[in-house]
């Protein structure tokens, strides 16, 4: 009976040991998809994003969880496209969201300016730099109402990039982003009359064009056409890459 009881305790220990073996642990998602998803969570953890991400951060969100679900199924040109694409579609809605957060503000800000002028108050507006203040500070200012966009402030000026992805793929007008971003632009430009805005692209001479679409977009938003200057990128050194267009704003 003990050599039964033994043999039993055996051979039980040995099918729980292959049972063990079998067990099936769901394999990590792959690198590109954590960081995806990574991106994801700093998106809606940001309250301005996740209050204006709208469609744009819908669509990124859907484009995510779809390619996770399926990304090992996918061949390899199908996956990379995919994380193009939701990585792409992850910046649009931040760009997208952030844009409308500063055009928000900006109306807010040109609100408050109208009240307390009508009520003859001094404007101490902390994006307004007081008189006397450098055109380098005042260049700085306008750089804090562009948020969502891509933009520094170096020798040359306030330096506005436009990417690609703010233009359609027909090379006809603009995306949603691209409106976005220009037209918090605009504002600033029209809240600035002492400034000026070159718009720097290598498709200058191409009517329809990308340099083009800038410049009659912040002329149909208010700008006045005299302060707006189009330069062909290959005239000046400034660095333009491909399809990207820079609007340079001076004082």
């Amino acid at each position: 009976m003990s050599r039964v009881r033994a043999f039993r305790s055996t051979a039980l220990s040995a099918l729980l040991a292959v049972l063990a073996g079998c067990v099936v642990v769901p394999p990590a998602p792959p690198p590109d998809i954590v960081r995806l998803q990574r991106e994801q969570d700093r998106l809606h953890a940001d309250p301005d994003v996740a209050a204006n991400g709208g469609a744009e951060l819908e669509n990124a969100d859907a484009a995510v969880s779809t390619l996770a679900a399926n990304a090992r199924t996918l061949g390899p040109e199908a996956y990379q496209q995919g994380i193009y694409i939701a990585d792409k579609l992850l910046r649009i809605a931040e760009a997208s969201a952030r844009a409308r957060e500063a055009e928000q503000r900006s109306q807010q800000l040109g609100l408050e300016r109208d009240r307390l002028l009508a009520s003859g108050a001094r404007l101490t507006s902390p994006d307004v730099p007081p008189a006397g203040s450098s055109a380098r500070d005042r260049l700085f200012a306008m750089q804090r109402r562009l948020a969502g966009s891509e933009s520094r402030v170096d020798e040359r000026g306030l330096v506005v990039r436009l990417a690609p992805f703010n233009f359609r793929s027909d090379g006809v007008g603009l995306t949603a982003v691209g409106e976005q971003s220009l037209a918090s632009l605009a504002i600033v430009l029209n809240a600035e009359p002492a400034a000026t805005a070159t718009v720097v692209a290598r498709d200058t001479g191409r009517p329809g064009g990308r340099a083009a679409t800038v410049r009659d977009y912040l002329d149909a938003r208010g700008v006045d056409p005299s302060r707006l200057l189009v330069r062909d990128a290959r005239d000046l050194a400034v660095g333009v890459a491909g399809d990207d267009v820079v609007v340079i704003v001076q004082e």
